[in-house]
């Protein structure tokens, strides 16, 4: 089955383009990302060594794409390719493709067994064009571009759905973005229809422009061979409310109504406009003006050079968005960055393409003039719609369009960067914009357009901005630099504030910050039950830059330290020293906080440059983990010191992965009963008394759980690998998907296993798969009896909230109603009906 490389100047953009990517395909096929370089201070970068390990990483025969963003990226992966073997090098293809549209495409066909021919088809018309489609000449010249995207007429049994949307809010932006997300996900042609109207199920701008408001029914018809899995997502989808929580959008639906007034003078001489985002900002006023330069048309020979132009500049603007999602996830959360997940889904709607196509090959018109045309219409489309609610979102199809026309039009946009904080006056702000604002120089907004629905607005409130928009044109006339005040609660401008007013807001802003800082110190509270049962809540890192994210989202630790950084990105192993340096920078970062730190984790699958691996058939069932550190005592040991004196004087445990047996253990704790040793000849100061533990990821430790508890002081969980070896199910084989899931009922009997043996040895249980990460998970884990749960750093708020929503008993009920359960679908339903949000 063809694999996928995805690399990046970026390690967080990479490894975020991947884990979308994993989402849509859920483990059928083997992806590997990779990006940036080993420099804490600048890690922006890429280096074809780590390319050439991610090619290793997940090499098949079948083939390995490499994806790729601009400039030394492309470099990198050509490079990458010398040190392959000459049989593998011909297996490998570089795709100029964009990086994250091609990436899902790409993840999609290889999922449903295309071959590599396929899969680079669809990754460079991830734009849901047909190269196929342009006149003669224009064609794409590669032997791989074969036309992409949806056939026209898509065989198999036709079936439908009618459901009831009772979304407070229908299907607005991000809603339409989750349908249309599922329906791309399947080969089926899906459409959606309300009344006497129809739209294309898998283009968001026809699903959102649709209009489906709460109360209306809605008819989803599809057809192809997997039609009825297609229908099923579908109602699962509608289960679970569109993945809208009623509760986020109250103050949406309370202002959607809300006319946008003219501003107006106070008594206090202040402009009122309308609150957009509450709290209070003092400082000098900093006018963001940017202009695009005026889109002309002329006409084109070429119409497949000038769309290829389109797709460059589409490519661009997809990496763009993706970065800023990956920031807005870390800054605001998963549920407002979701409006970066629909501005994706913009530039791949196949009704936006086909005609910005049109324009080029029939019209023969320029790309700015035929992609600024079809987001015009795009917006109008949007604003003709009678619901205030979605007539703001013209603003973001606007936001996305001009994304690209910057690039088309070689256009930078100005940066918002600051000397000092200032509060910012703009005609309007784009999300795009809004969301690489950083709280700490941007005091307040202030925009002459918009309305509290606005995804600005949205944006600012999640950030903690205070805004106030629809103030009119005057705003333009204030000059920058003068010493201004808003009241984002009461949509109130000083323009020039008396001194009794300014003590005023100055005594009421420092209110506001006190009561911001109560509820983030709130946020950060322990996962307690309703009935007093703790759960410990960590975060799964990769190296010392994670540590800032993952105590600013409440991790009270860290359950998984990937040390495996260190070694895959050098031509020589990492010193004692080195090692030691690195750990000891994250414990002290974390405090007392418990640190548990995976030891080196690599072999078949992870190759390291200058240990000769081998070749093995099958490397997930080979030489990797403890069986490769046990035949390579040297370069464990030296890891072992160096964890062991990271640890002097600080909570730091260490765990051993990939345990299958008893034999392994006491090797290990043999060899780093050595290490210590020597630090005591050395006469350096080490953790003597470190605690250590275990990765249960292997059948054999489940099974022999109760014997391997009296070997060490701690189990660590780890779902993913647990799950495809008890289900015996290849995650990157699309036959067998749905055997890959850690809610299989065997899979949660091995966990209940290991936890009781565990818990009758009297240590202590944690998980650090991506199941810990999964709120609506959270009781089921809890009543399995897991102490302590670790996951990516913005999961924790969710999960701990959810943890704080139910009881210790109803979480042993819902856990023993799992373990009753015939699949995973069913248990997903259990849990579904059981969360607290829903």
């Amino acid at each position: 089955m063809v694999s996928i490389v995805i690399v990046s100047h970026s390690a967080k953009l990479a490894e975020g383009v991947r884990e979308l990517a994993e989402q849509m395909v859920q483990g059928q096929i083997q992806l590997a990302a990779t990006g940036g370089i080993d420099d804490p201070e600048n890690p922006i970068g890429t280096d074809a060594m780590k390319v050439y390990e991610a090619i290793e990483a997940v090499y098949d025969d079948d083939g390995v794409v490499v994806l790729m963003d601009l400039g030394s990226a492309v470099l990198s992966a050509e490079l990458a390719l010398e040190f392959l073997e000459p049989q593998r090098q011909a297996n490998v293809y570089l795709c100029e493709a964009p990086l994250v549209e091609g990436t899902m495409a790409a993840a999609v066909q290889a999922s449903v067994g295309g071959d590599i021919r396929q899969v680079m088809a669809e990754a460079r018309g991830a734009l849901a064009i047909k190269a196929g489609q342009l006149q003669a000449g224009d064609a794409a010249e590669s032997p791989l571009a074969e036309p992409a995207g949806e056939p026209a007429e898509t065989q198999g049994p036709v079936e439908q759905l009618r459901l009831v949307v009772y979304n407070r809010l229908g299907l607005h932006a991000r809603p339409a973005a989750r349908f249309v997300g599922v329906a791309n996900r399947y080969e089926s042609s899906i459409s959606l229809s309300k009344g006497g109207a129809e739209a294309n199920a898998k283009s968001i701008n026809q699903v959102a422009t649709l209009g489906v408001r709460q109360g209306d029914e809605i008819v989803i018809t599809a057809r192809g061979p997997d039609a009825t899995l297609a229908l099923q997502a579908i109602q699962d989808l509608a289960d679970d409310n569109f993945g809208d929580r009623d509760e986020e959008l109250e103050s949406a639906a309370a202002t959607a109504a809300a006319p946008v007034a003219e501003p107006v003078q106070t008594e206090d001489g202040a402009m009122a406009g309308i609150a957009a985002s509450p709290g209070i900002a003092i400082g000098p006023a900093f006018q963001y003006r940017p202009r695009l330069p005026e889109v002309t048309t002329y006409s084109v020979t070429d119409a497949g050079a000038e769309w290829r132009r389109l797709e460059e500049g589409l490519a661009g603007a997809v990496q763009e968005i993706d970065q800023l999602h990956k920031t807005a996830i870390r800054q605001v959360g998963q549920a407002e960055a979701a409006i970066f997940e629909a501005h994706l889904l913009i530039l791949q709607d196949p009704t936006l393409l086909d005609a910005a196509q049109a324009a080029i090959v029939d019209d023969r018109v320029n790309a700015e003039a035929a992609w600024f045309g079809v987001i015009e219409q795009t917006a109008a489309d949007y604003q003709a719609l009678d619901d205030t609610y979605m007539q703001a979102r013209a603003a973001d199809v606007m936001d996305v369009g001009r994304r690209v026309l910057t690039g088309l039009m070689d256009v930078e946009r100005p940066p918002l960067e600051f000397d000092e904080p200032v509060i910012l006056l703009a005609a309007d702000l784009t999300p795009s914009d809004t969301v690489r604002l950083d709280p700490a120089l941007v005091l307040g907004l202030c925009t002459e357009l918009g309305g509290a629905t606005s995804h600005s607005a949205i944006l600012a409130r999640a950030l903690g901005i205070p805004a106030i928009v629809g103030l009119g044109p005057s705003l333009e006339s204030v000059p920058g630099g003068q010493k201004i005040a808003i009241d984002g609660g009461q949509g109130r401008l000083w323009l020039t504030p008396e001194p009794d007013q300014l003590a005023g807001l100055e005594e009421k802003r420092r209110q506001w910050l006190l009561d911001r800082q109560r509820a983030k110190d709130a946020s950060r509270r322990p996962a307690v039950t309703v009935d007093n049962h703790r759960v410990e809540i960590g975060a799964n890192i990769g190296g010392p830059h994670d540590v800032t994210i993952a105590l600013e989202f409440g991790a009270e630790g860290v359950g998984l330290f990937r040390t495996e950084f260190l070694f895959l990105d050098r031509q020589t192993a990492p010193t004692e020293e080195e090692q030691a340096a690195v750990y000891a920078e994250v414990v002290q970062a974390m405090g007392q906080r418990p640190v548990i730190i995976r030891t080196l984790d690599v072999g078949g699958d992870k190759p390291l440059p200058y240990i000769d691996l081998g070749q093995e058939d099958n490397p997930f069932l080979g030489w990797r983990g403890i069986r490769f550190c046990l035949d390579e005592p040297e370069l464990f040991k030296t890891q072992l010191r160096a964890i062991l004196r990271a640890g002097h004087g600080h909570n730091l445990k260490l765990m051993f992965p990939m345990i299958g047996t008893l034999t392994e253990v006491r090797a290990a704790k043999t060899l780093l009963n050595e290490a210590k040793s020597e630090l005591k000849a050395r006469d350096l100061p080490f953790d003597a008394q470190m605690e250590v533990g275990i990765m249960v990821e292997v059948p054999a430790a489940a099974a022999s759980a109760d014997q391997l508890a009296h070997e060490v002081d701690f189990f660590s969980i780890g779902t993913n690998d647990l799950t495809q070896y008890v289900m015996a199910a290849d995650r990157g084989n699309a036959r067998v998907t749905d055997l890959a899931d850690a809610l299989q009922p065997a899979v949660l009997r091995m966990i209940r296993q290991t936890v009781r043996a565990a818990h009758e040895a009297g240590i202590w249980v944690g998980m650090c798969g991506e199941l810990a990460g999964n709120a609506q998970a959270a009781p089921l884990l809890v009543g399995l009896g897991l102490d302590e749960l670790s996951m990516s750093a913005p999961a924790i708020p969710a999960v701990k909230e959810a943890i704080r929503g139910f009881t210790l008993t109803t979480a042993r009920e819902i856990a023993e109603q799992a373990l009753g359960c015939t699949s995973a679908a069913e248990v997903d339903q259990l849990l579904a009906k059981s969360f607290p949000g829903n």
